[in-house]
């Protein structure tokens, strides 16, 4: 049922503008449909009032508009205190990650102290032929490693920081790429991790934010914790 029924001639027009003007916001709140009840009412003919089984309606539409605001701002309100314990969880816990060997989903190496992160893949099937392209911060080619053929299986390499004429590379990040092929010549699917132990705990927007040797990780990135030495 339209919650205005009759027709108020010119006085029409004036409702309109009681109610935000021409061309306004057409999304009704609690207040827009209050103000057009009373309105209504204020602009209905003499001759010819609301009756009362149109009124209890209209009221009754105005008390359901009420309760559900109601049931939205309560839903809001408990999400966000749910979520908030839950991120005052998830950092309170992280913190007990100091120490731990971590693997997580990454495409970048750290160069530090004469020490890099380890570079982890996944092979899906035996390759002939393995390589590993490391870039700079500019992507400029910094070093090639060819490994050779390898079995099918979670593989590990560790960058010596060295470029293509044996020099050693300054500290910093530096991003990898693996790429195999079988001995058909077919391109292998590969997966690439990086393994280190965690250092420290930063909080970013309030989100924990792992360290390893300086390379900041998002949790949702690790697959996999392990006491030293037992990965």
């Amino acid at each position: 049922m339209p919650i205005i029924e009759q027709t108020y001639g010119a006085n029409s027009t004036n409702m309109l503008n009681t109610l935000g003007g021409n061309g306004g916001d057409t999304i009704m709140g609690q207040d827009d449909f209050l103000a057009m009840l009373v309105t209504q009412l204020n602009y209905q003919d003499p001759m010819s009032p609301m009756d009362s089984q149109q009124f209890a309606t209209q009221l009754a539409q105005f008390t359901s508009v009420e309760q559900l605001m109601a049931i939205n701002q309560n839903l809001a309100a408990s999400l966000e205190a749910q979520m908030l314990l839950n991120q005052s969880i998830n950092n309170t816990l992280s913190a007990q990650l100091i120490g731990l060997e971590v693997e997580a989903t990454n495409d970048v190496v750290h160069w530090e102290n004469g020490e890099a992160s380890s570079i982890m893949y996944n092979l899906p099937g035996s390759a002939s032929t393995v390589t590993i392209e490391i870039y700079d911060s500019d992507g400029e080619l910094v070093a090639t490693e060819s490994l050779g053929a390898q079995p099918a299986g979670d593989q590990t390499f560790v960058w010596d920081g060295k470029n293509e004429t044996g020099a050693t590379v300054p500290e910093g990040d530096y991003t990898f790429e693996v790429t195999a092929e079988t001995s058909a010549g077919n391109q292998l699917s590969v997966e690439q991790f990086i393994s280190g132990i965690i250092t420290g705990i930063t909080y970013e927007n309030g989100q924990a934010v792992i360290n390893m040797g300086g390379l900041p990780i998002a949790l949702s990135n690790v697959t996999a914790l392990n006491l030293p030495g037992e990965g």
